[in-house]
């Protein structure tokens, strides 16, 4: 008796684990969930509305091209000035180059660069 309720408690828990099924998001998906609140193009971003106070050719994460993989990946380990640092059991790694990805493959929307410009003139 005991060995079947052993037997069934381990076929369960083998059920309930979570890597059958798992959805595993993806670079945009940890994007929109950690990053956009702040740094998406136009007002109302803190980490955008910071650098274009400071006159950032473009303020947001998204459409830039200059932003090298190490340093972001410092940035978020570390945190920056006002923006929290992540554990690895917050982002992997791997994740984090998935949102480095997504940044540099996405383009600026014409009406934030339109903003971006009238900011700098």
């Amino acid at each position: 008796m005991n060995k079947l309720l052993v037997l069934s408690f381990l076929a369960t828990l083998g059920a309930c684990s979570s890597k059958q099924g798992e959805v595993v998001a993806d670079g945009a998906e940890n994007y929109e969930r950690y990053c956009a609140g702040c740094h998406n193009p136009g007002p109302g971003h803190g980490g955008t509305m910071m650098l274009a106070e400071k006159g950032a050719p473009v303020p947001s994460l998204i459409g830039r091209k200059d932003l090298d993989y190490d340093y972001l990946h410092s940035v978020v380990r570390q945190g920056l000035i006002e923006m929290p640092p992540f554990r690895p059991t917050e982002l992997s790694d791997a994740e984090i180059k998935q949102i480095y990805d997504h940044i540099m493959a996405q383009k600026l929307p014409a009406n934030a660069a339109e903003h971006s410009k009238s900011k700098n003139r």
